[in-house]
């Protein structure tokens, strides 16, 4: 049996084209060499098949043979399996060749893989990141949250301004927050920080380590004190969950996992599916942030309604036009939200 190959030393990455006899379980042919002194000679080479290594067939692409001088041939010739020794059936390489050769395996393995991956972004990456966020210590998470404010403190980016609420104002903030805290006994550390932002508008956010900013806008928007500290009950349930280390965490993860599965960092399909997923995350993150405030509320005896009123006028204010507030954007629809606000009923004297 015969067929024709390229023949490759494995030093020249030029091919020579080869007519390669199988005799006696051996794989026989002819190379011309060229001598020192630049004559042209032939030089037989005879290997035996059972110590070369023959790849996979891999769809309409040639067979690969792999020498064992690490010289290789390869040939457009289909049926070389039927001109080879035969050898001991190994199933599980039996098994692979039939997936890769049967198109209803492969429908069946992508969607596994497809199903596997969305089981794993909705359920597993949430419990990874709220468990690596919980392991993080709070020193760097405190650092990630400096950075970002300083980040966007800066006039490059020029998210924020000085703030200009006078600071008797200020101050009585700083301290109707301070005394939420003092009677429910279960805030945590946290730096609130005032910043007028006419990019951002009216909004209230908190970053790694504690940091939370209230901007002027939503302070003017507000028609007490109560309604602010109901706002930043709300952030400080974030900080107490650490809801935007796990949210980071679980943007990186996930984009990591699109990332292997897509096989290209920059595509769309790896961009988009991680923005969705980010925003199904935060919904149920605010949910945690609701429950905190709404507790936090009762037990301090600020009317519950307050944090209804202020996310309902901070809804009409935006008026559909323009970027959302992340006081309402990616979150549960308000009017679900400020139900459990809006049913309790203060029992303080």
């Amino acid at each position: 049996m015969q067929f024709e190959a390229e023949y490759y030393d494995g030093i020249s990455a030029r091919a020579k084209r080869v007519l390669v006899d199988i005799v006696d379980s051996h794989f026989t042919f002819t190379v011309s060499v060229t001598n020192p002194d630049e004559t042209i000679s032939s030089q037989p080479i005879k290997v035996l098949i059972n110590d070369c290594h023959v790849q996979a067939r891999l769809g309409s692409g040639k067979r690969l043979i792999d020498l064992p001088d690490d010289s290789r041939l390869e040939t457009d010739f289909k049926d070389l399996e039927r001109c080879l020794p035969a050898k001991p059936a190994n199933r599980f390489w039996q098994g692979v060749h039939y997936a890769e050769t049967h198109k209803f395996v492969i429908l069946i393995a992508f969607v596994g893989i497809a199903l596997a991956s969305a089981a794993l972004l909705k359920y597993g990456v949430p419990v990874v990141a709220k468990y690596a966020a919980l392991a993080t210590p709070v020193s760097m998470e405190k650092d990630l949250g400096k950075q970002t404010l300083d980040s966007l403190d800066s006039k490059r980016l020029g998210y924020f301004e000085a703030s200009k609420i006078p600071v008797s104002k200020q101050k009585d903030i700083t301290t109707a927050l301070a005394a939420m805290c003092t009677k429910t006994n279960n805030c945590p550390a946290y730096q609130l920080n005032f910043r007028k932002s006419p990019i951002i508008g009216a909004n209230a956010f908190a970053l790694p380590g504690g940091y939370m900013v209230i901007t002027d806008e939503l302070i003017d928007l507000a028609k007490n004190n109560d309604e602010i500290i109901a706002v930043l009950a709300h952030e400080l349930g974030h900080v107490k969950g650490r809801h935007a280390l796990r949210q980071t965490l679980q943007g990186t993860i996930s984009g990591l996992i699109i990332i292997a599965i897509t096989g290209d960092v920059s595509s769309i399909a790896s961009g988009l599916p991680a923005l969705m997923m980010n925003m199904s995350y935060s919904r149920e993150l605010e949910t945690e942030a609701d429950n905190y405030s709404l507790q936090s509320l009762k037990t301090a005896c600020i009317p519950t309604k307050s944090f209804a009123t202020l996310l309902l006028r901070l809804e009409k204010s935006h008026g559909g036009g323009g970027s959302m507030p992340e006081m309402i954007s990616s979150h549960p629809d308000t009017k679900a939200r400020i139900v459990p606000f809006l049913k309790e009923h203060s029992h303080c004297s």
